[in-house]
């Protein structure tokens, strides 16, 4: 292995000292760009990213926490009925907002990578509110019962766990980056 490392450090250098180390300037351009794109990724792409694996989690999560009646997979328990106990529907839907979009948010971070969850975090306002709509929009669609108000408290319970779950991906990212 040692010798591997010789052999190529002295190809390397050899290569440095070559008259034709000129890179193309298409080749260097191209190289760029994609470095561009992956240092600084598309908010678009980021937030499709991000609403996939909301899709996926958002639909599991819904066997924990039944919110707005649905219960996909009928199970007898729900975390709402918890917090229904707790604190009455208001903090149940703050709660299962904070759970709905915190938990999509959080995984998501982890399997983002670490520039993406830096775009994530640049727009998490717009990200977490347009997550939180679009479920409320997703859910109307499919016939759940909400009232305004009721869904006011789940969107700021979505915004509240939106915003832990992506400060507490970028702090993890930023950790385990370097």
């Amino acid at each position: 292995m040692k010798n591997n490392n010789k052999e190529w450090l002295k190809d390397y250098e050899v290569f440095l000292q070559s008259e034709n180390t000129q890179v193309p300037k298409d080749v260097t351009e191209t190289i760029f760009a994609r470095m561009k794109g992956l240092v600084n990724p598309s908010l678009w792409i980021v937030f499709l990213k991000v609403l996939g694996i909301h899709v996926v989690v958002g639909f599991i999560s819904l066997s924990m926490c039944h919110q707005f009646g649905m219960n996909p997979f009928n199970t007898e328990s729900s975390l709402s009925d918890w917090m229904m106990s707790m604190g009455g529907h208001s903090v149940c839907m703050i709660g299962c907002g904070i759970f709905f979009v915190g938990l999509s948010l959080a995984l998501a971070g982890y399997f983002l990578t670490v520039e993406d969850v830096r775009a994530l975090k640049r727009t998490e306002f717009l990200q977490t509110l347009s997550l939180g709509l679009i479920s409320l929009g997703v859910f109307s669609l499919v016939g759940a019962e909400m009232a305004l108000t009721i869904a006011g408290l789940w969107l700021l319970g979505a915004l509240i766990g939106g915003f832990i779950a992506t400060e507490a991906a970028w702090k993890l990212k930023r950790i385990h980056a370097y």
